[in-house]
This record gives C-alpha cells, sequence and structure tokens, in this order.
C-alpha cells in the first residue's frame, strides 16, 4: 500500500536528482567534500598498514560490489562515498602485495586513433591504478547493470548467434528509439541526450548510435565481441561510422540498430555476415522501401574499417586490475584489449588482407568519448535533458515492508533495477515496484494539496511521468512474458489510447504490434508498424511488409541455429 505523506520524501527526493543527475548520472555525482573524506579513508588505511590479509581485501571489494549491486537500498551520494573508499582501499592493499603488478597492461596503441581533442589527458590517466570518483565510479554502476541484463537477456540461448538476437532484441524491444544524439554531431546537430550507459538503460530511450552501443556493451557481457563497422576512408575524412556487428566464427554478423532489425540473409534466412552483404546486392536491397532507398550499398562495404567500442575506463590499468578478481554473481568484464579486438573483427570482413590493413583499418569508436566529451564542456544542456527524462527516479513513495513498517523507496528506479536483474515476481519483484509507481488520482491529489503552491505544477507533471512510465514499462515487461492480453491492455488502452501524442506513443506502437502478433491479429500488427513515425519507421514498415507475407517478424535462423 502507498502510505500518507509521500511530500517530505519527494521533495527530498527531488533535490537529490537535480544535484545527481546534471553530470553523472543517477547517483554519478559525489559531492566534493565526499570525494575529499572518501579519498583521505583509503589513504588512512594504506598508511596504517604495510599489508592487508588477503580476507581484509576480500570483504573491501565484495563490500564494494554489494552496494553497487543493490543500489536501489541507498541514496546515491553515500553509495557512491562507499564504493570510492573501498575500492580505492582495496586496490591500494593490492599494490601493496605487489598483486598489481601481474596485470599484463599496456596503453593501447589504438588510443592514438582519437582526435586529440576527444584523447585528452587519457595518456596520463589511464595508467593509475587509483579510481576516479567522478568517472570510474559511475562506470562500475553502468557495467553492474549492463552484466545484469545480458545475464537475463540472453535466456537459455547457448549458440553465439542466438544470445546476439536476444540481446538485440532486448535493446530494441527496451530503448524507445529517438533521434538525439546523432551518431555524429554537427553545429545544425549537435544533441542534447548526451547520457551514461547507465541513464541510457534508465531511461529507456536511446538513439541509433545509444542502441548500438548498449547492444555491444551486452554483447561483451554475455563473452561476446562486437564491433562497429564503418564505410568511407579515414584518410579522405569520409570514414562514416554504420552499424555494429557480431564476431562469431571468422564473421561479422550485421544488426541495424535504427531500423530495429538483424540484416537478412540470403533469401531471407538468418542474419547476414558483412562477406554476404557485399558479395550478394540482394542483401541490402532488402532494406530499401519504394520511397526510401537504403543509405548503403553492397559497393559501399567491399572495404569496411572497424571501430572498436572501447571507452576511457575500459582502456585503464585499474579496470584491467580489477577485471580479473570479480567472479561469480560479481561477475562484469569492464576490460577491453581494443586491438586484439579489431584484429580478430578485421579477420572477419570482406576485401583482401594486406599488410597494413590492421593499421589502417581499426580505430577506436568516437562516439562513447564524444559523449564523455560533450557532458565535460556543456553540463549546462546536459543537465537540462537529464532533468527532463530522469529527475522521475528521485520521486519517493512511503509504502509498507514486509513486515507491515513503513520504508520509503523510490518505486520506478527500484523497479528498473530490479527488472535489469530479471527480480521479477513478489514484493519486492520489479512488477510490485511498477504498481507502486503507478500510485491513485487520490493518493496524488492528497500529496498535490501539501505541496507549496509554487512547486504543485513540477509535483504533478513529476507523478503524471512516473505513472505514465511505469505503465509502459509493465507493458513491456508483460510482452515479454508472453502475457499478450495484458501487455495489449497496458500498451494499448493505458499507454497508446491514453496519450496518442505521448513521448511513448510509437514505442508502444510497435510493442503493441509484437504483443497482437502473438495474439494471432496479424492484420493489426500490420497496421500498427505501418503507423509507427519515429525513426525506426523504415524498419517497421519492412516488418510490416514480411509479416504481411509470412506471418513472421523475424527472418528464420539457419537449420542448426
Amino acid at each position: 500500500m502507498i502510505r500518507r505523506g509521500p511530500l517530505r520524501h519527494w521533495l527530498q527526493g527531488l533535490a537529490l536528482a537535480i544535484a545527481c543527475f546534471g553530470i553523472c548520472g543517477c547517483g554519478g555525482r559525489t559531492t566534493a567534500s565526499s570525494h575529499g573524506q572518501a579519498g583521505a579513508g583509503a589513504n588512512e588505511a594504506v598508511r596504517a598498514t604495510a599489508a592487508v590479509p588477503q580476507a581484509v581485501r576480500d570483504r573491501l571489494l565484495d563490500g564494494a560490489m554489494a552496494v553497487l549491486g543493490r543500489l536501489e537500498g541507498y541514496d546515491e551520494a553515500s553509495a557512491f562515498a562507499q564504493v570510492f573508499d573501498r575500492i580505492n582501499q582495496w586496490s591500494h592493499a593490492v599494490a601493496l602485495e605487489g598483486g598489481d603488478r601481474t596485470v599484463s597492461w599496456k596503453l593501447d596503441p589504438l588510443l592514438e586513433t582519437l582526435p586529440a581533442n576527444l584523447r585528452g589527458d587519457a595518456a596520463e590517466t589511464l595508467s593509475s591504478s587509483t579510481f576516479d570518483a567522478v568517472n570510474d565510479i559511475p562506470a562500475l554502476r553502468d557495467q553492474r547493470w549492463l552484466a545484469d541484463i545480458a545475464a537475463t537477456a540472453r535466456g537459455d540461448a547457448i549458440d553465439d548467434l542466438e544470445v546476439a538476437q536476444k540481446l538485440f532484441d532486448w535493446t530494441v524491444r527496451s530503448l524507445a528509439i529517438t533521434s538525439d544524439p546523432p551518431m555524429v554531431p554537427t553545429v545544425a546537430n549537435p544533441g542534447s541526450r548526451w547520457f551514461l550507459p547507465g541513464e541510457i538503460l534508465l531511461a529507456g530511450r536511446a538513439s541509433g548510435p545509444q542502441r548500438a552501443w548498449m547492444f555491444l556493451e551486452l554483447l561483451r557481457h554475455a563473452g561476446l565481441d562486437g564491433v562497429m563497422l564503418a564505410t568511407g576512408d579515414a584518410a579522405a575524412g569520409t570514414l562514416r561510422p554504420w552499424i555494429p556487428a557480431l564476431i562469431a566464427g571468422g564473421e561479422a554478423y550485421l544488426f541495424e540498430p535504427t531500423y530495429g532489425l538483424p540484416i537478412p540473409g540470403p533469401g531471407g534466412i538468418g542474419v547476414a555476415t558483412a562477406r554476404q552483404a557485399a558479395s550478394e546486392p540482394a542483401i541490402l536491397r532488402g532494406l530499401d522501401l519504394p520511397d526510401r532507398r537504403y543509405p548503403i550499398q553492397a559497393a559501399d562495404i567491399a572495404e569496411l574499417s572497424v571501430l572498436v567500442p572501447a571507452t576511457r575506463e575500459q582502456l585503464s590499468r585499474r579496470m584491467h586490475l580489477l577485471d580479473g578478481r570479480l567472479a561469480g554473481v560479481r561477475r562484469m568484464d569492464l576490460a577491453i584489449d581494443a586491438s586484439d579486438l579489431g584484429a580478430r573483427a578485421v579477420d572477419a570482413l570482406p576485401g583482401e588482407k594486406t599488410g597494413d590493413r590492421t593499421r589502417t583499418s581499426v580505430r577506436i569508436w568516437e562516439f562513447p568519448w564524444e559523449t564523455q566529451r560533450r557532458r565535460r564542456e556543456n553540463p549546462a544542456a546536459l543537465a537540462v535533458a537529464g532533468r527532463r527524462e530522469l529527475v522521475v527516479f528521485s520521486v519517493a513513495l512511503e509504502a509498507a515492508g514486509m513486515d507491515g513498517a513503513g520504508r520509503s523507496i523510490r518505486p520506478l528506479y527500484a523497479a528498473r533495477l530490479r527488472e535489469f536483474r530479471g527480480d521479477l515476481d513478489g514484493p519486492e519483484g520489479a512488477k510490485a515496484a511498477y504498481l507502486l509507481a503507478r500510485p491513485s488520482s487520490s493518493v496524488i491529489a492528497e500529496a498535490l494539496a501539501r505541496v507549496p503552491p509554487e512547486q504543485a505544477d513540477t509535483a504533478r507533471r513529476l507523478y503524471g511521468q512516473m505513472k505514465e512510465d511505469a505503465t509502459y514499462w509493465l507493458g513491456v515487461l508483460t510482452l515479454v512474458e508472453g502475457e499478450y492480453e495484458t501487455a495489449v491492455d497496458y500498451l494499448g488502452r493505458m499507454t497508446l489510447d491514453a496519450a496518442p501524442e505521448g513521448r511513448w506513443a510509437e514505442a508502444a506502437r510497435v510493442n503493441l504490434a509484437t504483443a497482437k502478433l502473438g495474439l494471432g491479429d496479424t492484420a493489426a500488427a500490420v497496421s500498427l508498424l505501418r503507423a509507427d513515425a519515429s525513426p525506426q519507421r523504415f524498419g517497421s514498415r519492412i516488418l510490416a511488409d514480411r509479416i504481411g507475407k509470412t506471418g513472421n517478424p523475424a527472418p528464420a535462423l539457419p537449420a542448426g541455429r
């Protein structure tokens, strides 16, 4: 039940959200004083001991990872300070024992492929074993969530391509498409939603390149190789990022995140590889529509470049050190050998291999680095975008716990994190939290009556947004579980019909089509897809054509898959 008196918690949450979403995302902005206190604690611990027992080091690491694994139970500022303190105590303790010298790490030469304005001081900072509170701790949070999603979204899939398809399905279904930010920003189109991975996951909205980024991150946490592919010539200044690819079995399998579909293979069977698409023009022509030609054709991909999705944190010595110490339920893939991944990807591409191909065709993908640069240089614009989409996760309600006692909970935030982990059912599951995030009109009215008049409009908007978000995500969750009639109710009547021009309308329309297809209503599914007006609309029209011909929206897997 929702108890009376949520005002105090809402005001506290709003203040916290304004502080934490502006630069580093939810929970990502620890104050300067807490940075200093945490750092002082780590330094005191190092000075106080010449050798830290293994059991103590393990407890420090386990404690930090436990906090990251259950962030919904913490105030973010204090949680991040705890993680920062413990992880640095652990790192310094390992260094005292000489354990950091066992890490095989070197500055990746691909770092030099980044423009100087993106690379900055990376060469000096990557070799440090000390974790940075501003960037590293939010990065650890994001990787925890991505690892959880990869583990749950893959289901029981074992085959590499099947796993990749399930992770891609999650990405398209769970991240509603938007056009902001663009793949390559310009003066005319600079973009504003330069969100970190964790913020993208929470918001449930992503542009094409953000979808590609999240898909590649999920592949890595599933133990698979993935890279971006690019057309054009870097030396001539015409290099253009294209789409992500799974690298498996010596092939590069193509996934189109803006269209929201894998590129079908020959005869519409399976997922096309780069070699197939380069040698069989009909494959990419299959993405043409009567009024729009797909912008990439076979001749454009005779020679492709590899863009490795490696961030500053993933190339650092400290993440390599930590990467080898996490196992079991704490397992995360935190570090990337960019040059090694790039070399494997090159071998899977069309075109003749020459001696200098790896050196000239492999680069670091600039989009994640551009994200961090834009955040540093224009925090005011980011703060506006963050408050618009992310402040709702700070809204707190008072609810009865299992023991009947009242407790404060940010239901939407808790629901998202529980869903990432696959904790769906029961009183502490995602469904219960989503339902809690849909307070009745009387409860909202009662809360608004106690809000100062100057804050009433903001409070009303946030309660309304929380309710809309929870309704939509309940529709997506029930869709995944195969509860198609329930999904139709949430996505159709309670989302699309209730707000035909709302911010979830187009995503609800596409997911509703899947639910209708699950109920056998092919005509309704086709009609919904043809009505899609989002940036995914071209892919939706292709799916509509495919369903109309075969009744099946997905390309069949080859025999044995």
